[in-house]
């Protein structure tokens, strides 16, 4: 006897508040973003979700900036209107297809967008990757959120829009297992041939930024989680599971930097997100903000962030 599964939930909404927009986003990730302007704001949101994949459309007409966890899910981001930058440590992308880095976490920003969202589970993901490349399933990882190539980014976009219309829209389809389950591999090999990824062999992964060493992902996530506190190389190297030494090795050979440069940087990042959302008026200053992520020195703070910035973190805090 066939099994049956449930229809496809769909979901639709339209709001003009930005935090019942903000409660809707919530379901694609955890953030904190700056306060978003009220006036003349609209959110819309259109989703389709058939178990372990979902396909949403995504309308967000104001600026929004938000600093956002490692998501738990695999997400493919197509930019239909407007313009989306995603960064992580060391890297700053956009474009009109991007994976989001379920691997760290990033910022968002935009100024008004609509967006198609593929949601994939990530343990699936792990499954199929596992089966067309012979890895145990927890090898299989990205690093890069660039498509392999434009043709590829093309190849993605088509892909969806074949799941979208012709599959999602038909609940008697999707309710069959095999339907389901194909539309899902398709989706899954479709991310795993788009995107770097450790499947596809150390040439088309390897580099700063794509799919590394388990012992880099584990010291990346540990100082991303303890960047706000006092941490060694040796406590880095522990969390990792290798020597200090080795730890260095790793990271100047996969990430041309060391793990303390990664620590800085990150926690220069988290500085910069902090004078963007602070306000003088609650008693925020440059100082307050810089002693926070371990920058004592208020004047060498400064020069390091003009520097990456373009600006003094005084203007940024007024802004």
């Amino acid at each position: 006897m066939t099994e049956v599964l449930v229809p496809v939930h769909r979901h639709h909404i339209t709001t003009d508040d930005p935090d019942v927009a903000a409660a809707h986003q919530a379901a694609y990730g955890r953030f904190r973003h700056e306060p978003v302007p009220r006036e003349g704001f609209a959110f819309g949101l259109d989703a389709a979700f058939a178990g372990p994949l979902g396909i949403s459309r995504l309308r967000h007409t104001a600026r929004f900036r938000a600093r956002v966890d490692p998501l738990d899910g695999v997400v493919v981001v197509e930019v239909v209107g407007g313009g989306v930058r995603v960064a992580t440590t060391g890297h700053d992308t956009s474009g009109p297809v991007m994976l989001a880095p379920h691997w760290s976490p990033h910022t968002v920003r935009w100024e008004g967008v609509d967006l198609r969202l593929t949601t994939l589970d990530q343990a699936e993901v792990g499954r199929v990757g596992a089966e067309v490349s012979g890895l145990d399933p927890t090898a299989v990882v990205f690093g890069s959120m660039t498509p392999r190539s434009p043709a590829l980014a093309r190849y993605w976009s088509e892909l969806v829009d074949h799941v979208d219309r012709a599959l999602l829209p038909d609940d008697e389809l999707m309710s069959s297992p095999l339907v389901r389950g194909e539309a899902l591999r398709q989706l899954a090999v479709g991310v795993l041939l788009v995107f770097p990824n450790s499947t596809l062999g150390d040439r088309q992964a390897e580099g700063p930024g794509t799919a590394q060493p388990a012992t880099i992902r584990r010291a990346v996530a540990f100082m991303d989680a303890h960047a706000q506190e006092d941490i060694t190389l040796g406590q880095i190297a522990a969390a990792a599971r290798i020597g200090p030494r080795g730890l260095q090795a790793a990271f100047r050979r996969h990430r041309e930097q060391s793990p303390l440069d990664y620590l800085r940087r990150t926690r220069m990042e988290r500085a910069h997100d902090d004078l963007r959302s602070g306000d003088p008026t609650r008693g925020d200053t440059v100082g307050i903000i810089a002693a926070r992520w371990g920058f004592a020195n208020a004047g060498r703070f400064a020069v390091e962030y003009r520097q990456r910035y373009g600006c003094s973190p005084r203007e940024t805090l007024r802004r």
